[in-house]
């Protein structure tokens, strides 16, 4: 049994410094060259929606606008640089008060531009019709 576990131990050991040691070599230049990284999914609430963005240096200016299907820009901001030291930025939208639509996130900083998309639509309300009990004592 001891050496059952000896054995297993150490080729778990063997295991975790072969992986450990391996280098990791990125496959393009371009995730070198990454200004910021995002993400966007909705809350708990249905009207409303997360949008986290990390910097990388706290120095890269991230130019965010909330623009519609119709080109309008909704929301404006940019995320400063050199006097900031903060570089997470998490912002709740509220969409309660837009119309249903195709509406963009366009985050922007330097050469490197993403974009995310979603469409807003409420649901149609469907008539329940009423049902009737008989009952017969």
């Amino acid at each position: 049994m001891k050496t059952s576990i000896k054995l297993l131990a150490s080729a778990l050991l063997v295991a975790v410094m072969t992986s450990v040691s391996s280098p990791v070599l990125a496959d393009d230049h371009k995730s070198q060259n990454k200004v910021f990284s995002a993400a966007m999914f909705p809350a708990t609430n249905a009207n409303k929606l997360w949008l986290c963005l990390e910097k990388y240096k706290s120095e890269n200016k991230v130019d965010l606008t909330l623009i519609s299907d119709k080109g309008e820009v909704l929301f404006q901001e940019v995320l400063c640089g050199k006097s900031s030291k903060q570089n997470a930025y998490r912002q709740q939208f509220d969409m309660s008060d837009l119309k249903d639509g195709n509406y963009t996130f366009r985050i922007s900083a330097g050469t490197q531009k993403e974009e995310f998309s979603f469409k807003l639509t409420t649901p149609a309300v469907e008539a329940i019709q009423p049902t009737r009990l008989v009952a017969i004592n």
